[in-house]
């Protein structure tokens, strides 16, 4: 249902909406919501140098205390599935060849894991400390790590 424009509040808003704000703001009685990564373990694959440093360095100051691990090559990223339990995987689908990678099947096949696919091309840090991107960005990575045994 469309909203009556000439009678429009902009300071009414969705009780909905209210509530999401309330609950995911970014600050609760005046003070900085602490946030507790130290149990996330999260891998990246990029091949791109520049790319791969850039999205370690961001996600490393936005998570803080998670184990996070960037590697270069595909092969690299399988070992680290075989030997390690990693509960998120990120990788950049624009990459050519990506999406229909081996990694990314295992990754699909890998029990209880997240997997976040973020255009690397354009991620540095300065911008990432905007509030409204760095919030963005960090719900990605707020969904609670599963409960599952990952490896057996």
């Amino acid at each position: 249902m469309a909203k009556d424009i000439e009678n429009f509040d902009d300071e009414e808003m969705d009780e909905s909406a209210q509530d999401f704000f309330d609950e995911e703001g970014g600050e609760e009685n005046g003070q900085p919501i602490v946030r507790d990564y130290s149990e996330r373990r999260v891998l990246i694959w990029e091949e791109d140098d520049a790319r791969r440093n850039a999205c370690l360095e961001v996600l490393s100051d936005l998570l803080v205390g998670a184990t996070i691990k960037a590697v270069k090559t595909e092969a690299e990223a399988t070992e680290q599935i075989e030997n390690d339990d990693w509960d998120t995987f990120v990788v950049d689908f624009y990459t050519e060849g990506v999406s229909s990678s081996d990694f990314i099947k295992s990754v699909n096949n890998y029990p209880g894991s997240i997997l976040v696919a973020l255009s690397m091309g354009p991620l540095t840090l300065p911008d990432e400390r905007d509030p409204a991107k760095t919030e963005l960005l960090r719900r990605m990575f707020d969904m609670d790590r599963p409960s599952a045994q990952l490896h057996g």
